[in-house]
């Protein structure tokens, strides 16, 4: 139980001062900050902190360290790697899951009925709605002809050679474009997609394909570190 004693000082001006007497408060350790977030994490931390942050948050150029991994889409800042509280901030890039559902380049196959579902759910990410209308159309009536040509030469020696040919005829479209993000957070960009497909035992399968957006990808890239490397002038910079 706290103890509470009053020892009256008379000072000239007549005032009195108490003094208590107890436990004081358990002090709390300080904890280390660790944010994970989006590939802005980083930037979005320093366009406040570098001109407000309380001590343990507080950035000097002297300490400061930022990671860049262009291979695995992350960015780390490290406020001072030698304070064992020093702040901690990741961003790290995501590929949009609009993306991952086309499976873009990915060798992600689809059967008539799945491309249809998705040609038909996505209709928004079309540009041209029209194409989207014709494109659907065009594989809920879809027909394929499969020719086989199989050859078979052989000499007096024993030699053999076989030459097999396969080649399939649809009246189906063939690209369209698409308008989606690449990354989570970043906004839509636009490039064109080739339907492929093959004829195996289990029947026709089809697959996404555009090199335009290999290209963007590479573009977006440096872009993303160029943007968030804008915050960090004056820190170390370390690429993995």
């Amino acid at each position: 139980m706290d103890q509470k004693i009053n020892l009256n000082f008379q000072s000239a001006s007549g005032e009195t001062s108490t003094l208590f007497i107890g436990e004081a408060n358990t002090p709390k350790e300080p904890t280390k900050l660790i944010v994970s977030g989006n590939f802005s994490a980083v930037g979005n931390f320093l366009k406040v902190k570098l001109e407000q942050a309380n001590s343990f948050q507080e950035i000097k150029p002297e300490n400061a360290i930022v990671t860049c991994d262009v291979d695995n889409l992350s960015i780390k800042l490290e406020t001072n790697p030698n304070d064992e509280y020093g702040t901690v901030i990741t961003g790290k890039a995501e590929y949009s899951n609009e993306l991952k559902e086309f499976g873009i380049n990915q060798s992600k196959f689809f059967r008539r009925e799945e491309l249809i579902k998705i040609l038909r759910y996505n209709r928004r990410f079309f540009p041209n709605k029209e194409e989207n209308a014709k494109l659907l159309s065009s594989y809920q009536n879809f027909t394929a002809s499969v020719k086989k040509d199989i050859a078979e030469n052989s000499d007096m020696r024993g030699n053999i050679a076989r030459n097999f040919n396969k080649q399939i005829k649809t009246d189906i479209a063939e690209t369209f474009v698409l308008q989606i993000p690449i990354f989570k957070g970043e906004q839509p960009v636009s490039f064109p997609v080739e339907i492929c497909l093959e004829d195996n035992d289990s029947g026709v399968r089809f697959w996404f394909e555009s090199v335009e957006l290999a290209e963007l990808l590479e573009i977006k890239k440096t872009e993303l570190f160029q943007r968030e490397l804008e915050y960090c002038k004056g820190l170390a910079i370390i690429y993995k």
